[in-house]
């Protein structure tokens, strides 16, 4: 009987110094608990090709005098065998690292509360957070793929990870490190079919920026035009598919996760992923949100210099939505993020298509002032049911009718044990909305910190997969709200959204 071999422990300069050797003991061992059943399944799936192997051979010596049978049944047989091959190959490795890389920040996770138990002090200060919020975000820079793209919907979420926590992942919105510009250069000739001269005038060496799946590089067209090229990271194909591999893997060996569906959440990372290499879509969506849209500015694909990992677009100027909001006057700020929940409640409520990845390195204010909208990877579609629904749900908030709001809730999707509790928190998630109510009247730490504690008692909590990413839309907007603080009335500036929605 074949046996695996026992899993090489990670090297020793892989650890942290602080590390005492008890504790590589025990993080060796925590290793070997993940790594042994990803060797053993390895293993299995190495027998199972060998028997393939010989299968195919027996069926070539009994179908000889069947050609055609015998290639087409080689040919199925062979891509099962590949398939299987290729797919533990890619999450094997990936998987063994993703195990010593979390092993390796649960070590200084430990370390970090030893040291403070030793002053007397259980909680970790804000320091300690600081310093594996780093470190996460390294790990995550250097990993790139579906990693990096989780560390960046997290920064997103600072009610759920913390201001620390989404103030240095979010670092991973385009500091990611670059890739050298000889393999951009050599996948936008492989993709257009054509050299860089033949389609551009001038390219510029360095991006413009660099994240997990993609960097940007300014340009100009042979006309003039400038232009920003959007180029899929060379093999970010293989490491999304290594990540979705190794995450099943990690699902199917941990099993079941109390609170957490892993198979669900490992499907919806991948159809999120996939859709946004989808550049080709991406074009779509830009020329629609432009269509007729006044509101803001959103760049125009060009069709003859793209494909479908690379997206040549006309290129906007101008500064991230978060640094011209740090130093614009107070009538400034509360005019552009009026702009900007106006244009949010129109896409949700009117139009039903959602820009659906909203962290702020995505929006720009030009030098006139105008608000503008960058990365159409990840999109929401609404239909008008759903929007239908979401006006009424605010409505019914707004005049303190809560059957008909845990009606509107039960339409969407939403449900609880409790659904009395449901409404509550729903009517303080959205209080803000209320008529009279403005923004920069609210206490919105003592807000969130009620939100969470409403929604902790919330028991079979089961929410539509579309509030995924409006929930996502919805915190980054109130994120904006909360700290810059504007003078404005929500419900005035989407009152008449509100009323499409329901005509």
């Amino acid at each position: 009987m074949m046996h695996a071999d026992p899993p090489t422990p990670p090297p020793s300069d892989d650890l942290p110094d602080f590390v005492t050797a008890e504790e590589r003991s025990e993080l060796r061992a925590a290793l070997d608990a993940v790594l042994t059943p990803l060797r053993e399944t390895a293993l299995e799936a190495a027998r199972l090709i060998k028997h393939l192997g010989g299968r195919i051979d027996a069926m070539s010596m009994d179908l000889a005098r069947d050609a055609g049978a015998v290639a087409r049944d080689a040919q199925a047989l062979a891509a099962v065998a590949q398939d299987r091959a290729t797919t533990l190959y890619r999450a094997t490795p990936r998987a063994a690292k993703l195990a010593q890389v979390g092993a390796v920040l649960l070590a200084r996770h430990r370390w970090l509360r030893l040291a403070g138990a030793a002053r007397g002090d259980l909680a970790l200060r804000e320091e300690d957070h600081r310093d594996l919020a780093q470190r996460t975000t390294a790990f995550a820079a250097q990993l790139r793929g579906g990693i990096a793209k989780l560390g960046q919907l997290a920064s997103c979420r600072p009610d759920l990870v913390g201001p620390i926590w989404a103030s240095e992942l979010a670092t991973l919105q385009d500091d990611v490190p670059a890739i050298d510009v000889a393999l951009i250069r050599a996948r936008i000739e492989a993709e257009l079919g054509r050299t860089i001269d033949e389609v551009f005038a001038s390219f510029d060496e360095t991006p413009l920026a660099a994240a997990s799946l993609a960097q940007v590089h300014g340009a100009t067209l042979l006309d003039g035009t400038a232009v920003a090229v959007k180029v899929q990271v060379p093999g970010v194909e293989d490491l999304i598919a290594a990540d979705i591999a190794a995450l099943r893997t990690i699902a199917n060996t941990l099993g079941e996760v109390p609170g957490i569906d892993l198979p669900i959440l490992t499907d919806e990372l991948s159809r999120a992923l996939t859709a946004e290499l989808d550049y080709l879509a991406e074009a779509e969506s830009l020329r629609t949100f432009g269509h007729g849209n006044a509101a803001v500015i959103v760049p125009r694909p060009v069709a003859g210099a793209s494909s479908a990992r690379v997206l040549t677009m006309t290129r906007i100027d101008g500064e991230r939505l978060t640094t011209w909001l740090e130093r614009a006057s107070s009538d400034e700020r509360d005019r552009l993020l009026g702009d900007l929940v106006g244009e949010v409640a129109a896409q949700i409520l009117v139009r039903g298509q959602v820009h659906a990845d909203p962290h702020p390195g995505n929006f720009l204010v030009t030098p006139e002032g105008r608000l503008a909208l960058l990365d159409f990877g990840c999109t929401l579609e609404l239909g008008s049911t759903e929007r239908a629904a979401y006006a009424r749900l605010v409505l019914a908030i707004a005049g303190a009718n809560h059957t008909a709001a845990a009606r509107e809730l039960a339409l969407l999707g939403f449900s609880a044990d409790a659904p009395e509790q449901l409404v509550a928190v729903t009517a303080s998630l959205i209080g803000a909305l209320r008529p009279g109510t403005s923004t920069a009247e609210l206490d919105w730490e003592a807000a969130f910190a009620a939100q969470i504690a409403q929604a902790k008692q919330l028991g079979g909590l089961t929410i539509p997969r579309s509030f995924v990413l409006l929930g996502r839309v919805l915190a980054t907007i109130a994120g904006l709200l909360a700290t810059y603080k504007p003078n404005l009335q929500i419900h005035a500036v989407i009152a008449r959204h509100l009323a499409a929605a329901v005509a």
